[in-house]
């Protein structure tokens, strides 16, 4: 997948507040944002957010695993369950990148992963055979669970709500 912030086509462009505007670019299923001054030219936001998009959307996998490690406080039953259920998988995703006016670090939404399948099989301790499957359904995380992550460099993480 090429990412060229400068030739892909703007979804969209607002103002964030009275002072911020916002560019939105959409690759595959993920959003990435770019902020700048409002009533300035966005272009040289852009080059400078070029300059790290590539190595920020291949530590995608990084930031993900960081993100799972900070739910496991807020999630612990949510982990429990899944842990006892030894299935494998990602439970959570990125959903957009944002390159904010001002900070020199961008973040990832993440959130919870649709293509993970919360429901698993697994067999009674007396079914020998395995002739009789059980299925059983896995907690979800909560309705409109997000947490925000920023990549500070390749692999380095920080909580971005703290």
């Amino acid at each position: 997948m090429t990412l060229d912030l400068s030739s892909e086509p703007m979804l969209g462009h607002w103002d964030v507040s009275p002072c911020v505007s916002q560019c939105e670019y959409q690759f595959g299923q993920r959003l990435v944002y770019v902020q700048h001054p409002k009533g300035i030219s966005h272009s040289p936001y852009i080059a400078i957010a070029q300059k790290t998009i590539i190595g920020t959307w291949e530590d995608i996998p990084n930031a993900v695993h960081f993100a799972e490690k900070i739910s496991r406080s807020l999630l612990p039953s949510f982990w429990e369950a899944h842990d006892a259920s030894q299935t494998s998988g990602i439970r959570f995703d990125v959903y957009s990148i944002h390159y904010e006016l001002g900070n020199p670090h961008p973040s990832y939404v993440v959130g919870v992963n649709h293509d993970f399948d919360f429901n698993y099989v697994t067999y009674a301790d007396d079914d020998l055979w395995r002739e009789n499957p059980i299925t059983i359904e896995l907690p979800e995380p909560p309705d409109n669970f997000f947490l925000s992550v920023r990549r500070i460099g390749a692999k380095q993480f920080e909580n971005a709500a703290t």
